[in-house]
Order: structure tokens, then sequence, then C-alpha cells
């Protein structure tokens, strides 16, 4: 949606349908972008429009940084799902498609909607959908707010405000800035200049313990490399998961561990986060492949050079093979 006016469609938004309350929600097993969105927009509704009750969620399978962040914030309380007795307007952020929403429930009995995303993948759902493809959802969402008011806010709490979760969700969806482009850095420097600590959101950032290095190290042995040692990937099924006692937040980063190796093209990870339910992630530069094409068929999509699937099977080898073939189409190789 070219020339979005986002506080423009807010009030519209709230105002036509004679609401009070809005709810910002955003995908299941929510990582540092969806935080950031999600509460980084919160802050702003809170402040700007003190008439209106805002209600942030958030799944509490948020990474540990963020959520550790999230949890000290005295403002808001998003890991209780929200009950809400009168008529509400839903806002999602960071979310490709409806079936991945946090609380779904909520979005549903929602009188109106609003779909704030970054992903190629979005399915346009939400009675108004706002997409641009970017690095991170936080940095769509700061340039749509007022930066006049952006700046009163921080100056008006320098700790807890829209600017400091914004630039955390950049930060954790760009990994540090290594995927940034430059209007992220143009974000990042503006939001610096504004008093956001870039150390404090870093340390969001690293939070692996010395015991986790080890269980990765563990998990890394066992990956297995095909099509010349150009894709490489890790299969974790429940009986290794339990054996081991690997969560998935062992296993989260392994994807763009391989992918970051010089020798390798596509990483991508295979866990059975539940019985029969597997949960799959994809990580490529986005050129050699594109890892959103590479999944749209099977279920799963998000950027070219990261994208997501979960999926119920009862067999998962088969689900593999599928991958892989996938792999083997798209850029015309064997195993």
């Amino acid at each position: 949606m070219e020339n979005f006016n986002f506080d423009e469609a807010f009030r519209n938004m709230m105002e036509s349908n004679k609401l009070k309350t809005v709810v910002v929600q955003a995908h299941i097993n929510p990582d540092g972008d969806a935080a950031g969105s999600v509460m980084g927009l919160s802050h702003y509704l809170r402040v700007k429009y003190p008439e209106y009750q805002v209600l942030p969620y958030l799944s509490d399978k948020l990474d540990k940084g963020p959520k550790r962040r999230v949890l000290a914030d005295p403002c808001f309380d998003p890991f209780v799902l929200p009950v809400v007795e009168t008529p509400y307007a839903a806002i999602v952020c960071d979310t490709a498609t409806r079936a991945r929403i946090a609380g779904e429930e909520l979005y549903e009995a929602a009188v109106c909607t609003m779909v704030l995303d970054h992903h190629a993948s979005n399915e346009g759902y939400g009675t108004i959908n706002n997409r641009k493809i970017s690095e991170s959802c936080s940095e769509n969402i700061y340039y749509m707010m007022d930066q006049t008011f952006l700046k009163k806010a921080v100056e008006a709490d320098p700790v807890w405000n829209p600017a400091e979760y914004i630039y955390l969700g950049m930060v954790h969806d760009t990994n540090g800035f290594d995927r940034a482009d430059p209007g992220t850095m143009e974000a990042a420097a503006a939001l610096m200049k504004l008093g956001v600590s870039h150390k404090a959101c870093m340390k969001t950032l690293k939070t692996d313990t010395f015991e986790d290095m080890l269980k990765r190290m563990e998990i890394l042995k066992n990956v297995v490399r095909v099509m010349d040692g150009k894709v490489a990937y890790s299969f974790v099924d429940r009986q290794e998961k339990q054996e081991k006692n690997i969560e998935y937040a062992d296993i989260h980063a392994i994807s763009g561990i391989l992918r970051d190796c010089e020798d390798i093209e596509l990483g991508f990870t295979m866990y059975e986060e539940a019985p029969d339910l597997w949960r799959c992630s994809f990580r490529s530069d986005g050129k050699w492949i594109n890892v959103n094409e590479m999944m749209l068929p099977l279920g799963g999509g998000g950027h070219a050079g990261a994208s997501g699937l979960r999926k119920k099977t009862d067999q998962p080898k088969q689900l593999l093979e599928d991958i892989l073939n996938r792999v083997c189409e798209m850029k015309n190789m064997e195993l």
C-alpha cells in the first residue's frame, strides 16, 4: 500500500467504528522483531492516543533476550492473553498469514483489523493490510511513526519508549545489522540520535551461555551436507530431542550458522516441536536460492533469505525428501 499514513488510518479505524480499545498482536513463537514491533507500536499508541486502551499480546515463547526486556516493562503485561469485553480493533504485526497469529481468537473477535508486515509471503488478510518488503517489520513501523512525536516520547521517558523497542526489533531481524540495507541504517542512525542505546539492544541479541554453545556443538556434529556440500541440514526428532534435552532455542540459530559458512549456500533445520509437529527454518543469502519461493509449494514462506515451515506430519523423512527435491528442482542439481 503506497503512501500509507498510519496515524490517519488508525484514527479512521477507531473513530468510524466508535472503538476505545485496540489489541496489538504478532506471530506464534515470536522473535525480537515481533516483540519490537508490538511493544514499540503499543508504546507509541499509549502515549499519543491516551483516549484509547492499548493491549499488547505476545506469546511467552518469545526469544530469551527480548523477553527479559519485555518482562521488565512497567507499562504493559503482554504475556497474559487479554479479555476484552467491549468492541475493539486488532493490529497484527510481523505476521504473514492469519494461521500464524498468536491469540488468533482475539483477531477473529475484533470489529476491524489492521496488518503491518514486511514478508513477501503475506497473504493479504485483514480489513487494512499494509505490507512493505523490508529487512524488519520494526523498520517499517519506524517509518510510519510521526517523527516529531517519537522524539517527544523519548524525551518524556528515555527508557520505556517506542524508539528503544523499534531499534531492538531491527537489531534482531538483521542479526545485529548483518543484513541491513540503506533504509535500515538510516533508521538506526536516527534512533541512536534520539538516545537509543545500541549496546543495550545488542545485549538482548547475545544471550548464549557456555552450555548453550556446547549443546549447539553437539547438534552441529550431526549436520548432513548434500549437493556438493552446498546444502546443510540438521534433523532432530522427538527421541533425540528428549535424549539430548534439545529445545527449540538450541536449534533455532543453527540454520543461520550454517548459512554463514563460506562453503554452504543453504542451511536448514527440522525439529519435532511436538508429536508429529515439525518446525523447520531455512536460511540462505537470498541469491543462490530464494527460500521464500522454495517453501511456498510446501506451505511455508517468509523472505528471500529467511523462511520457515511448520507442518503436522507422521512422515518427516518424506518431508525432508520433499524439501531436498524442491532445492534440486530450483537449482537443477542432484543430491
